[in-house]
């Protein structure tokens, strides 16, 4: 297969990775724990959550330098992806039967592991082969991927509005479709990017951009990771208290939540992508669609009507999707031609999986009954600071306008 396939493969590939996650994370683990749960279901779900967030940090790390390793003998790295997705998909086998808080918590180790085994050498794909005049725009189809993976969210809600083992075997099903084409079908002669980012020569401002970089994406995750954690408990809250709440299961409200911001936003990261291209820069794109997300969790946070929230969902989720479309491209520009930029990558994504240890340890040390509505509006108020912060780190990168 030539050169040409790969653009698709790997967009087929990247959406593979996002559905693996966000359906589980979103709804299918939450429902599971509010079936199962003795007491309040938050406090499960938040040690379960800073669990998988601990694994995720170390194993991305891990996946990130053996697929260095690898690429550096073999020329690729499917070789790491198919491995990843083989334990991936016999994570959601088990957690199909997984119904005890101790099996959730193995099924969250293995699930942790095994994703980020795959989606780490996937990542780093953006500074391997695409060059840098296309990152902003191919990164843009890439997070595609986040609407989209929340689309699955609205047909698991839509068609499953109690806990059941058939979506977890379904959703490993269509995560096999999408991503064992690229590891079959790899496209022979395909270019490894190795053209550095000239002002980036020295080892100190590689470091420098590169903090600043991580900063304002691990700020930004923070705020998403809030939001995506806990949108099933605040739209359980919603559903009893908000003016124009219609008429329908907790799952069915999540569904049309993650629908209406899927149609919203799936323009928006190519968008931002193709801007950045053309007008040569990453970093006003970035600034713009931070504060985005700042604007779009205050209006979560203090929106009391329904549609209210609607708006601001689909407005956090365009700006989110645009600010990574971005950041992605600005990242791969800054690591191109670095022997060590999957292990960089691994760096990075501790920006994934940090949130996902700070959003529920927040939540343990504001609540350890429950978490009441006032709790939930002090971690999205969290996320207006998040989006704030990342607008100011990403204005003082240097390397890369």
């Amino acid at each position: 297969m030539t050169k040409r396939a790969f653009p698709p493969l790997y967009f087929l590939a990247n959406l593979g990775a996002h559905l693996a996650f966000l359906p589980l994370l979103v709804l299918l683990l939450p429902r599971r724990v509010e079936a199962i749960a003795t007491g309040e279901p938050i406090i499960l779900l938040s040690q379960l959550l800073l669990v998988g967030g601990l694994v995720a940090s170390a194993s991305n790390i891990a996946a990130g330098w053996f697929s260095d390793q690898w690429i550096n003998r073999h020329g690729n790295r499917r070789g790491p992806i198919g491995i990843g997705l083989g334990f991936l998909l016999l994570s959601y086998v088990y957690f199909a039967t997984a119904v005890t808080p101790w099996a959730l918590l193995v099924g969250i180790l293995a699930f942790q592991t095994s994703l980020n085994l795959m989606f780490a050498p996937i990542g780093a794909l953006l500074t391997d082969h695409i060059s840098h005049e296309r990152k902003g725009t191919m990164a843009g189809w890439l997070n595609m991927a986040l609407p989209l993976a929340g689309l699955g969210i609205t047909l698991i809600g839509r068609y499953s509005d109690m806990d059941a083992a058939w979506p977890f075997l379904a959703l490993a099903g269509a995560i096999a479709l999408l991503v064992v084409p690229l590891v079959l079908l790899w496209p022979q002669g395909l270019k490894l990017i190795d053209q550095p980012v000239a002002t980036l020569e020295k080892t100190a401002s590689l470091k420098g951009d590169f903090l600043l970089a991580w900063i304002a994406r691990l700020t930004i995750q923070t705020g998403a990771a809030i939001m995506l954690s806990y949108l099933y408990l605040y739209v359980s809250g919603l559903a009893g208290s908000a003016a124009g709440y219609p008429d329908q299961s907790v799952s069915e409200g999540v569904g049309a939540l993650s629908l209406i911001a899927t149609i919203m936003s799936l323009g928006a990261g190519v968008l931002a992508g193709r801007w950045s291209d053309k007008a040569g820069q990453r970093k006003r794109p970035l600034i713009v669609t931070a504060l985005g997300v700042a604007v779009a969790m205050g209006l979560l946070a203090w929106g009391g009507h329904w549609w209210v929230v609607l708006f601001a969902y689909a407005l956090f989720t365009a700006s989110l999707t645009a600010f990574l479309s971005v950041d992605s491209a600005l990242v791969a520009q800054l690591l191109a031609g670095h022997r060590a930029r999957g292990t960089f990558l691994g760096l990075m994504n501790l920006t994934n999986t940090l949130p996902a240890i700070i959003a529920p340890a927040a939540a343990l040390l504001l609540s350890t009954s429950g978490l009441e509505v006032g709790l939930l509006r002090t971690l999205l108020a969290m996320g207006v600071g998040a989006g704030i912060v990342a607008a100011i780190a990403v204005s003082r990168i240097r390397a890369i306008r």
